[in-house]
C-alpha cells in the first residue's frame, strides 16, 4: 500500500499524554499474615506502612529504568521512599492472591514530573558538556549605552555589567557551566525580533560552538523614570527562543551605578530567571535537538501505526511531526534530548517484536530505519 494515502488520515492523528497519571501494580510478602491475630499490634501496623511506602519507591524505581534504561544507575541515588512519594498520584492496598501476607499497590504515578525531574538532573550532571551559554549584554541608558559586542569589555570596566553577569553565573553555576562574554560583532545591535534574526543569532553562536545564548538588555523609555531590565534565552540547536522575561526595575536612572541598589532592584528579575531555566531544562527546551527520523520501506498501514504508536511514547524525544511521504518511506521531524546514537539505540529497542529494522544514520540529525522481511 502507498502510504502517501494515509497522510490526510495521520494529520489528524492526536497525540496521548499522561493527562491522568501512569498507572503501575507492584507488590511483596514481606509481612507476616494479617489474619493470623484478631487484631494488628502496632508493631504490625508500623511494618505495613514501611511496606507500603517501599512499593512507593518500587512503582517510581521501576518506571524510572525502564524510562532511562542503562543510565539509571546515575540517578539511583536520588530516588529514595520519600522521594518516590511525591509522585504517587493515588493507590489502593489489597491483600492476598499470592503468598500469605502478600500486599499489592496499585496506582497512578505522574511520569511527566520524573521525566522532568531526570532531565534537570541529568543536565546539572553534564553540565558543561552539554551546555555552553553564549552571554550578550546591550544598553540603550544614556551616558551608559554599549553594544553587544562590547560584552566581554562592558564586564571589565561597568558596576551594572559586572553585577548582570554574577547574577546570571550564580544561576548557571547550579548547572556545572560557565558564561562566555561575547567579544566580537554579531550583526546584531539588540535581541533578535523575527525568525531571520533569531536564526542569524543562533547560527553564529553554533559556529562558535555555544548551545545556548543569554542575552541581556537594559532600556528605558521616553518619560520613563525606570529602567527595564529583559533577558532572552535562545537554543542555538533548534534556532529558537526559549524563554524571555523582563520588568521595570524598582530604581532609578541616578542610582545605577550603586552596585548594591541595583542588585536588590534586579534580584527578583533573576529569581524568576532561576525558574524558568529550570523548567526549560526539565522539560528538554534547551537540550533540544531537531532531527529527522526515515522510515524507508514500510509496507502496510497497520506497520506506519506501529511505527507511530512507538514514536509517540516519548522516551527521549517528543514533538514527532509527519513531515512527508513518498511512496513507502514517511519522514519525522522531532526534537530530541538524545544524540543521533543514542536515537538510534532508543529506536532499535523499542520497536515490536516481528519488525526487522536496519537502523542507520545519513549524518548528525538525520536516523534511517529500513525495514526487511
Amino acid at each position: 500500500m502507498n502510504i502517501a494515502k494515509l497522510f490526510l488520515g495521520l494529520c489528524l492523528f492526536s497525540f496521548w499524554a499522561f493527562g491522568e497519571g501512569v498507572p503501575f501494580k507492584v507488590s511483596s510478602s514481606a509481612l507476616s499474615n494479617p489474619t493470623a491475630s484478631p487484631a494488628p499490634t502496632d508493631t504490625e501496623s508500623d511494618l505495613e506502612t514501611n511496606l507500603i511506602n517501599d512499593l512507593k519507591y518500587l512503582a517510581v524505581s521501576n518506571f524510572l529504568q525502564n524510562h532511562l534504561g542503562a543510565k539509571y544507575n546515575q540517578f539511583d541515588k536520588f530516588v529514595t521512599p520519600d522521594f518516590s512519594e511525591k509522585y504517587i498520584l493515588d493507590y489502593k492496598v489489597t491483600r492476598g492472591g499470592g503468598a500469605p501476607g502478600t500486599v499489592e499497590l496499585v496506582g497512578h504515578l505522574d511520569g511527566d514530573a520524573l521525566k522532568r525531574w531526570a532531565r534537570l538532573i541529568e543536565s546539572k550532571t553534564r553540565g558543561s558538556n552539554q551546555i555552553k551559554p553564549l552571554f550578550i549584554l546591550s544598553s540603550n541608558l544614556p551616558g551608559l549605552s554599549f553594544s553587544p559586542a562590547d560584552t566581554s569589555l562592558r564586564q571589565r570596566d561597568s558596576s551594572i555589567a559586572q553585577v548582570l553577569g554574577q547574577m546570571t553565573q550564580l544561576q548557571l553555576k547550579k548547572l556545572n557551566t560557565q558564561l562566555t562574554p561575547l567579544d566580537t560583532s554579531l550583526g546584531l545591535d539588540a535581541p533578535p525580533k523575527n525568525i531571520s534574526e533569531i536564526q542569524s543569532l543562533t547560527s553564529s553562536a553554533l559556529r562558535r560552538g555555544d548551545s545556548l545564548v543569554i542575552w541581556e538588555t537594559i532600556s528605558v523609555c521616553p518619560g520613563c523614570v525606570n529602567p527595564r531590565l529583559d533577558i532572552f534565552v535562545y537554543n542555538s540547536q533548534t534556532q529558537s527562543l526559549a524563554f524571555a522575561i523582563g520588568d521595570d526595575l524598582n530604581i532609578s536612572g541616578r542610582d545605577l551605578s550603586n552596585s548594591e541598589l541595583f542588585k536588590k532592584s534586579v534580584g527578583p528579575l533573576f529569581q524568576q530567571f532561576q525558574s524558568e531555566l529550570e523548567n526549560a531544562l526539565s522539560s528538554g527546551t534547551l537540550q533540544e535537538l531537531t532531527m529527522k527520523i526515515i522510515f524507508e520501506n514500510v509496507d502496510s498501514y497497520r506497520t506506519l501505526k506501529v511505527l507511530e504508536t512507538q514514536l509517540n511514547q516519548g522516551n527521549g524525544y517528543n514533538s514527532p511531526v509527519l513531515k512527508k511521504v513518498s511512496g513507502k518511506s514517511a519522514e519525522y521531524e522531532i526534537k530530541s534530548t538524545l544524540n543521533i546514537d543514542e536515537l538510534g539505540a532508543k529506536v532499535q529497542t523499542n520497536l515490536p517484536p516481528g519488525l526487522k529494522p536496519q537502523v542507520g544514520k545519513a549524518d548528525s540529525s538525520t536516523l534511517i530505519v529500513k525495514f526487511t522481511k
